[in-house]
């Protein structure tokens, strides 16, 4: 998985006492680090915590501080960004499924065995991958850390043969989609459910994954919104001494973030090829198997596909590649606040492994005084040690080894980033 981490479980004559998922990399204190700098570096330090998913955690920064100077970006400046999110995504899903989880359940422990024996799907899983970071480094300046995107737009904007470009072999990359979910259909998931809390953007134009409220969807069914000016005051973090990342309680209770979390929350808003995949699977919702967010996960790449194709289409009609960011036109970027006063910016954004959320109080002069971000893995942290906890009484009878593999491909379903949760 990304990063490192220890699982131990205590069993009492079979009860399972407690199970405690330790995160074995020391905190970088990135919201100590951006205290007393300019809000102008955020974007740019907050997208060093991840170097899978910086895209996301730039751009969440950036439309905290938008949202902090009543900044309103053009409808073409949010159509690139979501297609940079969407790319971040296909690209991170890929990666996680066909090289660090799939293997767990054809019970191949060496990833170069398995890449030997799924040769096909490895490159299937390669050339979408490269598809994805093509486009974010053509609409954001490079792969991994853009540097085109800031506070109010962009620096540089791509060419428009550019972009219309990146379309030239879509149909094959979606075919090549396909088959990869085709594999992932073929894995006989372990039968396992939890009653579990599902919470992820919502929004009633698309599937959610850019902005939104939070929804909150219970195991009963019942559902509840929450502006994502309150997401803490009902998601509280907490502090636990045997690791150094934070977790985080829904009103006290674990819950679950991420793909499979989206998936039940705004499942009738998939595009049509991932919906009518979603359809053949026959789920009840809620799906309460946490081992189906690798199955989720298959499903939004799909989704990612056909909405970046049609993002790019609608933007090739009347694409200015001129424009300019508002950070120019009113000295956002500069060495002062353009409000003169304190001010605080809040914004939540899915992330590949769910909801992220950035806060930042700025001053008079621009300064940041206090900075909170929350991140996927840490919401979720809670609920795989409540789910491990459930499932070992299953394995009872199988080897220490075979338990142990399972294990490991239940927590590795989950996606989590080890980088991230200790930011």
């Amino acid at each position: 998985m990304e990063g490192h981490a220890d699982f131990v479980a205590e069993i009492l004559r079979g009860d399972v006492k407690s199970a405690k998922l330790i995160t074995t990399e020391g905190a970088r204190l990135i919201e100590g680090i951006l205290i007393g700098r300019h809000f102008s570096e955020a974007p740019i330090i907050t997208s060093r915590i991840c170097g899978i998913c910086p895209v996301v955690h730039k751009l969440s920064s950036i439309k905290a501080i938008e949202n902090a100077f009543g900044l309103k970006p053009s409808l073409q400046v949010v159509k690139l960004r979501k297609i940079m999110n969407l790319s971040q995504l296909i690209h991170s899903h890929a990666l996680h499924l066909f090289f660090l989880s799939l293997p767990d359940f054809f019970a191949i422990e060496n990833d170069l065995n398995f890449i030997k024996k799924y040769k096909k799907e490895t490159e299937y899983a390669i050339r979408v991958r490269q598809w994805a970071l093509k486009i974010i480094e053509t609409i954001g300046g490079r792969a991994v850390h853009p540097i085109a995107c800031e506070v109010g737009g962009f620096k540089v904007l791509p060419a428009k043969n550019e972009l219309v470009n990146l379309l030239n072999n879509y149909e094959s990359v979606l075919k090549d989609a396909l088959g990869l979910v085709n594999l992932v259909l073929k894995i006989k998931l372990p039968k396992f459910s939890r009653p579990t809390t599902f919470v992820s953007l919502t929004n009633k134009d698309e599937y959610a994954y850019y902005s939104g409220d939070i929804k909150v969807t219970r195991p009963d069914g019942s559902v509840k919104h929450i502006k994502d000016s309150d997401y803490t005051k009902n998601i509280k973090e907490i502090e636990e001494p045997y690791r150094a990342a934070k977790s985080a309680t829904l009103n006290g209770e674990p819950f679950m973030v991420g793909a499979i979390a989206r998936i039940n929350n705004n499942h009738t808003q998939l595009n049509h090829l991932a919906k009518g995949i979603l359809k053949s699977l026959k789920w009840q919702f809620p799906q309460l198997n946490s081992f189906e967010n690798i199955t989720a996960q298959a499903i939004e790449i799909v989704h990612a596909l056909e909405e970046i194709n049609s993002l790019i289409k609608d933007l090739s009609s009347d694409y200015n590649e001129k424009e300019k960011s508002l950070s120019a036109g009113l000295g956002v970027i500069a060495d002062s606040n353009p409000l003169s006063k304190e001010t605080i910016g809040i914004d939540a954004i899915e992330a590949p492994r769910g909801t992220l959320y950035h806060y930042y109080k700025i001053d008079k002069n621009g300064y940041i005084t206090d900075c909170n971000i929350i991140t996927p893995t840490v919401c979720y942290l809670k609920n795989i040690e409540e789910d491990v906890k459930a499932y070992i009484p299953d394995l009872s009878q199988l080897s220490a080894k075979k338990r142990t593999i399972k294990i490991r491909g239940l927590i590795r379903a989950y996606d989590p980033c080890i980088a991230c949760a200790t930011h």
